[in-house]
């Protein structure tokens, strides 16, 4: 790779806008006066504050383009980041508003693709590929790698050259099309709500729009709003009629796209709340509550396309505002990705619950009814986008966020459990009262003198039923189920058309329905992720497992075992699921009462007879005969095998998974309590057999447990894989693979070592993705910082061996 300049080396490089009020773009009257302003909101001042004489700035803007490109987009929009004008900054005034700079004009404008930035400042080092490459092609004049950036991880499924990647959400043209053309008709409503009804009419099932209005009679609806629309096809019903709805629609409405018949990663609303307004009726049904929100539909479209500071306002007005409207909530969030779902998350339950819990994110909850205002929802996008980046963060996108968040299912938060158990009870029984009385309202005093025994009966352990009748209420009010009429008076919404509420409210604490779809997997996923393994192999390994329930794959470092393990259980299974696999590390402070089960402190300042992974893992296994379950654990014998595992180590043999040779353990829940271990759960552990530190594995433990060697893979199935996913030429890795190999041959030979201690081929294998952009160098460092530090730890009394083995790995390079 060519060096950078001395001028550009070790720098700090800006972006930085010049459209402001109206959208006028200023950036010419700032190269002539030889300026940059930041504009008159007081915004960004420290960013502006932080600028230094000398360092290096370009003038940018951020928008969109679908027409026009000289390259393969596959009818998606792609993000444009247009360079206008570089320059070098003579003086910063210090007053985070002016800067001057010397500029120099660019004519025509570069036009620079995929990662973008729409900040007024943006602030970019040469810390990966791409800022680099950014860097260099504004700075330099050096050409944009379009490849690369197509197929990388975050843009492959929208622009990239494996079609199976871009086929995987192809109803994502089909959403952005309907939105598209639904914008037309934003002052034309009266003819689209004609259409709709038009369509409710000839086509079987088709939802009918009927408004209810204030004196009790009903009507054919007269406006509606644009995500209600989406929303006829994006509720739960079947596939097949979701495509004949969507399919309808488009040829009324005159969209091109094909309908879709693959749903996946797409969340669908509750078909009990599928309206994002309420009926006229309602009482906090405002008149201007759908033009609301065709304004944040058409502010959201236009600001997907264009990063002006007035559009981004007008977007966090309008979502705002829509926000605050009856009966929307969350369900902003589900519409906003319906109509762009490669710019906006959805923040349903699932997706919220993968968000916060699976990726550690935080979600603002800054709104009205504790939900996300607008800057939470552009602060929850922005964190994702960075992370989207990142070779191997899960997800690269929000339709394959929003996938994976529908395969996602973590142990149940207690707290969330009981809430939801409150709201489908309360609101059950408020139900059932307003049947009896035929009539949708009721008083506080009615609904406690019928039922306030009936909640101390279940929920026994609770002092204040009363309280937390009034609170679910609240709740209730809160979710547009329950209308407070003042003096203890309630109304019961929807009334006509409730027949059954007992499972209103899911543990998820959202509207949109709940479903699970997990990625189906099998021995060729293992392979093309990786595995230099022949498929022979994989398929003894699987036949050795399902016999023996337990295996351990034991190897010298670096030999793949920890991603092999996992990955076996996944091709067991037949699908890549996190719920029915878990994984579990031993270490020396690991202990039976940790494993298994023992006593541990509680929030009440008591202890509590707690569960561990091994018990909650044969619980859940004997509820789902069906399926299969993993155990992970790593390092087995980092811990004490035989004291954590205790009864269990009896348990886990083959021949004893029935009933029948069910055990006491050492902490029971009753008397009589018994345990076993079901056939349909698995265990795989893993051993690294080069540490010392290690005592030798209980006999014990290894009678229950088949053991597998894994063994260092330098062969030509490895030099082709990381040649093709890491872009290095495959001459300079064999040279790799025969001075690795080499080395091996002596560790084995050393009477002192052995073939234990050989090095793995794990520290010469890039993650998947991962492209090496001086192989020469990439290599040198993993000598030296890894591969190296080994060697001395190995012949620690000989460190001059050591020190002239690594040299010999890197002699020439």
């Amino acid at each position: 790779m060519v060096a950078f300049s001395d001028e550009l080396e070790g720098k700090t490089f800006w972006f930085v806008g010049a459209s402001y009020a109206g959208n006028e773009d200023v950036s010419n009257d700032f190269i002539d006066k030889g300026i940059w302003l930041n504009g008159n909101d007081g915004k960004s001042q420290d960013q502006v504050k932080a600028i230094q004489p000398g360092d290096w700035i370009a003038i940018k803007s951020a928008y969109t383009r679908k027409y026009g490109l000289n390259f393969e987009n596959h009818g998606q929009f792609v993000s444009v980041n247009a360079i206008k004008a570089i320059g070098k900054v003579l003086n910063n005034k210090g007053d985070g508003k002016e800067l001057e700079v010397d500029w120099k004009r660019e004519d025509p404008v570069k036009e620079w693709y995929f990662y973008t930035n729409r900040s007024r400042i943006w602030r970019v080092t040469a810390n990966d590929w791409m800022t680099e490459g950014l860097i260099r092609f504004t700075f330099l004049d050096e050409k944009q790698d379009i490849d690369r950036f197509r197929n990388a991880p975050f843009w492959s499924e929208r622009y990239g050259d494996n079609q199976k990647d871009i086929s995987r959400f192809p109803w994502t043209r089909f959403y952005q099309a309907m939105a598209d053309r639904l914008l037309e008709f934003r002052h034309d409503r009266t003819n689209l709500v004609t259409r709709i009804h038009k369509l409710g009419e000839r086509i079987d099932n088709f939802p009918k729009f009927i408004d209810k209005l204030t004196d009790g009679t009903e009507e054919p609806l007269k406006d509606i709003c644009p995500f209600t629309i989406m929303g006829i096809f994006s509720r739960g019903m079947t596939g097949e009629n979701r495509t004949r709805f969507a399919y309808e629609l488009a040829k009324e409405l005159g969209v091109d796209e094909k309908a879709p018949v693959n749903f996946d990663g797409i969340p669908v609303m509750n078909n009990q709340n599928t309206w994002f307004f309420g009926f006229t009726k309602m009482p906090q049904r405002r008149d201007n509550d759908i033009d609301i929100l065709w304004s944040v539909f058409e502010s959201a479209l236009i600001f997907s396309n264009d990063d002006s500071n007035d559009l981004q306002n007008q977007f966090l007005n309008d979502y705002n505002e829509a926000a605050s409207r009856y009966n929307v909530g969350w369900n902003l969030t589900m519409g906003l990705y319906w109509i762009r779902p490669w710019f906006y998350p959805p923040l349903d339950a699932q997706s919220q619950r993968y968000i916060s819990k699976k990726l550690g994110i935080k979600i603002g909850l800054n709104g009205p009814n504790s939900r996300c205002n607008a800057n939470d929802y552009l602060t929850v996008k922005q964190v994702l986008e960075s992370r989207f980046l990142e070779d191997i963060y899960p997800v690269h996108s929000f339709p394959d966020l929003s996938l994976q968040a529908r395969r996602y299912n973590p142990p149940a938060d207690n707290d969330i459990v009981v809430e939801k158990n409150w709201l489908n009870l309360v609101y059950a029984k408020t139900v059932e009262l307003c049947n009896d009385k035929g009539s949708a309202k009721y008083t506080r005093q009615e609904f406690k003198d019928r039922y306030l025994d009936d909640f101390k009966l279940a929920f026994p352990d609770n002092n204040s039923c009363e309280y937390s009748i009034d609170r679910t209420n609240q709740k209730l009010r809160d979710d547009n189920k329950l209308i407070f009429h003042g003096d203890g008076k309630y109304e019961l919404v929807e009334f006509s058309t409730i027949h059954d509420a007992n499972s209103i409210y899911s543990a998820s604490g959202d509207e949109s329905e709940v479903t699970q779809v997990f990625e189906s997997y099998d021995i060729e996923n293992i392979i093309s992720e990786g595995c230099f393994l022949e498929t022979n192999h994989l398929r003894e390994f699987i036949a050795r497992l399902k016999e023996k329930k337990n295996i351990i794959f034991q190897g010298p470092p670096g030999t793949g075992k920890s991603w092999l393990a996992k990955r076996l259980g996944y091709a067991l299974m037949g699908e890549r699921n996190d719920v029915r696999l878990r994984a579990v590390q031993f270490h020396p402070n690991l202990s039976y009462e940790d494993f298994v089960r023992g006593y541990r402190p509680s929030g009440n300042g008591q202890l509590d007879l707690k569960d561990g992974p091994m018990l909650e893992m044969i619980n859940d296994a004997i509820d789902d005969p069906e399926n299969d379950y993993v155990l992970v654990i790593e390092e087995i014998n980092r811990g004490n095998p035989a004291q954590i595992f205790g009864e269990m180590l009896t348990l886990i043999e083959a021949d004893k998974r029935n009933p029948d040779e069910a055990l006491e353990l050492s902490y029971r829940r009753t008397h009589d309590e018994r345990i076993s271990i079901p056939k349909n759960l698995y265990i795989i552990g893993t051993m690294n057999i080069a540490d010392r530190s290690l005592a030798m594995v209980d006999l014990a433990l290894r009678r229950r447990f088949a053991f597998i060697n894994l063994e260092p893979i330098l062969n030509n199935t490895w030099q082709e894989w990381v040649a093709k996913n890491s872009k290095i030429d495959s001459d300079f890795l064999a040279i790799v693979r025969q001075r690795l190999n080499d080395l091996n041959e002596q560790i084995s030979g050393d009477p002192t070592l052995g073939e234990q201690f050989k090095i793995g081929h794990s520290y010469v294998t890039p993650s998947k993705g991962y492209v090496i952009e001086d192989p020469k160098n990439w290599f040198r460092q993993v000598v030296k910082t890894e591969i190296g530090v080994l060697l001395d730890e190995y012949w620690y009394e000989d460190l001059q061996k050591a020190r002239s083995l690594r040299d010999k790995l890197i002699e020439g390079f």
